[in-house]
């Protein structure tokens, strides 16, 4: 270090690198680390006080290796460089050609113009705030001014340079184009508009006359009787008035509206006929109607007994229905009660509950019992049934005074007993006799019995209560129907066919009835 000067007055004390640290301490072996220690110093004295890019490096022995490299001054390159890029940028901007008071300019940090045109919006005529946010890195775009002196802008900061790129254009520069050429437009739309009144005119002038002519007979067609023989005829003979021989839209609109008035008349023609006709039907199924309905006794019809109450109910699905049920005083004063449910719907079903009511009535008068009464009528109604229609039939002779109830159940709906107290539990009469009654001859059916006590019911049903459906789709189910009935004990009859339909209803809310409903209730006083 005695022979050297510069690194002497390098490493002086009091002398610190362009980071502030102090150089001196960088000698001591005691702080020198094992790798090298960069420092750039200015060395005053030393050619107008160059500065020096001073290494130290351990070299063992309490001895460090200092190596001084003098850091060439890049001022002059950079300003040339500077130069450089102003001149090319000036360049590439020059050639580039804007609309009238239109500018991109490059500035400093003064606000002089350093390449390319300054417009009437200056950097510092921006506010302070926008000036911010550039110099912290964001690109700004926005408006200055007001009315037709706004000016849109874009700034941009390059820091490395302390430049900024300022661009900027009149409101009235870019919108002055679009409102020459929407005058254009407007223009041209006027005379197109003009011309194209002047075609609708001369086309108007030679389609008014055969509008005229269809009007006229669209509006006698309107008011036309078509139930009149004559009216049609002339409506139809005044049609050569039309301008069929055209070729044009009005000519085909003419050929439509002569074939419309035909199709139209002999429509109705048809029409007539075949609503009388329904009409016809229509009263022959209120007729059938009448006279199913004759077949059956009134639901409230049941001789006048103390010891018994009996009461039924029938809604059949259509005019009329495959639903039967009857009662009456049986030969040996019992009281019969039965109730069925045919296979179909309709007139067919009907013809077949008709036919089953009196095969049991005759049964029965025979002095037969029930599961003999159920096993002839299975097998007459099995000799001549092509159709394979059958019944499910349940047909019950009930003691009022022992409260035994002998019945035989083809596959019918389950009865339920209801008692008159909560504390007798709600049964159901479970036991079948047979399968259904009409399908196959010779089959057999056994005899069943049960027993009302006093002030027990019996509700026997079909399934149009159980399977009633709600516009979900979901059954009205024998467990609901339980429920219902639960809470109607001790009622009369009536009253309880009469609320568990309401039940029914109910529970179906708008969804259409898809099959006969029909109850039937005993009530042992």
């Amino acid at each position: 270090l005695a022979d050297d000067p510069l690194i002497r007055r390098a490493t002086a004390e009091g002398v610190t690198d362009f980071k502030g640290r102090p150089v001196r301490p960088m000698l001591a072996s005691g702080s020198a680390s094992s790798d090298a220690v960069l420092a750039v110093v200015r060395v005053n004295g030393a050619r107008g006080g160059r500065p020096y890019l001073l290494c130290f490096k351990p070299a063992g022995n309490g001895l460090t290796t200092v190596l001084a490299v003098p850091v060439t001054d890049t001022e002059s390159g950079r300003k040339k460089l500077e130069a450089q890029v102003i001149r090319s940028m000036k360049d590439r901007l020059g050639a580039l050609k804007f609309p009238s008071a239109t500018s991109v300019a490059i500035l400093d940090s003064g606000g002089n113009v350093l390449a390319g045109k300054k417009g009437g919006q200056g950097l510092y005529s921006l506010p302070q705030d926008v000036r911010e946010r550039v110099r912290n890195g964001e690109t700004v775009e926005d408006r200055a001014g007001e009315g037709r002196d706004t000016v849109l802008f874009r700034l941009a900061y390059f820091k490395a340079l302390d430049w900024y790129v300022l661009a900027s254009a009149p409101i009235r520069s870019i919108t002055k184009p679009a409102e020459t050429l929407t005058r254009r437009l407007l223009l041209y739309a006027a005379l197109l508009l003009f011309l194209i009144l002047c075609v609708m005119l001369i086309l108007s002038a030679q389609l008014s006359e055969p509008l005229r002519v269809l009007t006229r007979k669209i509006t006698a067609l309107s008011s036309l009787d078509f139930s009149r023989e004559k009216e049609i005829s002339a409506m139809l003979d005044a049609a050569e008035e039309l301008p069929l021989d055209r070729e044009d839209e009005v000519g085909r609109l003419a050929f439509a509206f002569d074939g419309m008035t035909r199709a139209l008349a002999d429509n109705i023609h048809k029409l007539v006929e075949s609503t009388a006709a329904s009409q016809r039907m229509q009263g022959e199924l209120n007729a059938a109607r009448d006279i199913q309905q004759g077949i059956l006794p009134p639901p409230d019809a049941a001789p006048e007994d103390p010891r018994c109450r009996i009461s039924a109910f029938l809604s059949p699905a259509k005019e009329v229905g495959g639903d039967l049920y009857d009662f009456f005083a049986a030969p040996d004063g019992r009281q019969a009660i039965i109730i069925g449910d045919v296979s179909d719907k309709g007139v067919p079903a009907a013809l077949f509950m008709s036919m089953t009511v009196t095969l049991v009535r005759c049964a029965l008068a025979q002095g037969l019992d029930c599961a003999q009464a159920m096993r002839q009528i299975n097998n007459l109604l099995a000799a001549n049934n092509p159709s394979c229609m059958f019944v499910t039939l349940f047909i019950g002779l009930f003691d009022p005074e022992t409260g035994v109830l002998e019945y035989a159940n083809g596959a019918h709906c389950q009865p339920f007993v209801v008692g008159g107290s909560r504390s007798v539990p709600l049964r159901r009469l479970e036991e079948t006799s047979g399968p259904l009654v009409g399908a196959m001859p010779d089959m057999e059916y056994k005899p069943c019995r049960t027993t009302l006590g006093r002030g027990e019911y019996c509700f026997l049903y079909t399934d149009g209560v159980s399977e009633a459906m709600n516009s979900s789709l979901e059954m009205f189910g024998e467990e609901r129907l339980g429920q219902v009935l639960a809470e109607l004990r001790g009622l009369e009859p009536d009253k309880v066919v009469k609320k568990v339909f309401e039940a029914v209803e109910g529970f179906r809310e708008e969804y259409p009835q898809s099959d006969d409903i029909t109850m039937l209730c005993v009530r042992r006083a």
